[in-house]
């Protein structure tokens, strides 16, 4: 009797079937100017804000599985330029003024999207407790895209700025740390 109360417990807590567990990791409801875990894949999990000036353009930190004490900042660009060569930035270096410091990103995909285009920007890797002191300094969080003498950005970028609320920044992290820790 008492093994099968054991045997019931552990089946019930998801221990040797672990469905309970996978249950919650469900994406949150987008709420915006709020950051949320409100992406959640096979291999990965992302907190993000939506972008205050292109609202679609949000902010995300992607955790990925394995790996889950680290976070990659991306942001995208949505612009209706229609630029012939747009899809050649891919691969690309672009200098920032993010938060009121040079960044340099880099533009890991350009494709076609709705009327125009939308770029990928990969700006870097950190350690959770950097990206939230980080995020974290100023609210909003901003990015201007500057041109360079090797790149003029503003012909590709109709609207070169964005910027991100910086709300509950560190709250969503901790949960997507979380969620990663169970994929």
């Amino acid at each position: 009797m008492l093994l099968r109360k054991i045997l019931f417990s552990l089946l019930y807590t998801g221990l040797i079937f672990p469905a309970a567990a996978v249950a919650e990791l469900v994406a949150e409801e987008p709420v915006d100017d709020k950051w949320g875990v409100n992406l959640v894949l096979e291999d990965a999990v992302h907190a993000s804000v939506n972008g205050q000036v292109t609202h679609g353009d949000g902010l995300h930190i992607r955790l990925v599985k394995g790996h889950c004490k680290k976070g990659n900042l991306l942001t995208f660009v949505y612009s209706y330029t229609d630029h012939p060569e747009i899809e050649q930035l891919q691969g690309r270096y672009v200098p920032t003024d993010f938060m009121g410091g040079e960044v340099v990103v880099k533009i890991i995909h350009t494709s076609p999207f709705l009327m125009g285009h939308r770029a990928v920007i990969d700006m870097g890797w950190a350690s959770i407790a950097e990206l939230q002191a980080i995020l974290a300094e100023k609210n909003p969080i901003s990015m201007e895209y500057k041109d360079s003498p090797e790149l003029k950005i503003t012909d590709y970028f109709d609207i070169p700025h964005n910027s991100w609320s910086n709300e509950g920044v560190k709250a969503a992290l901790n949960r997507a740390v979380t969620m990663c820790s169970k994929l």
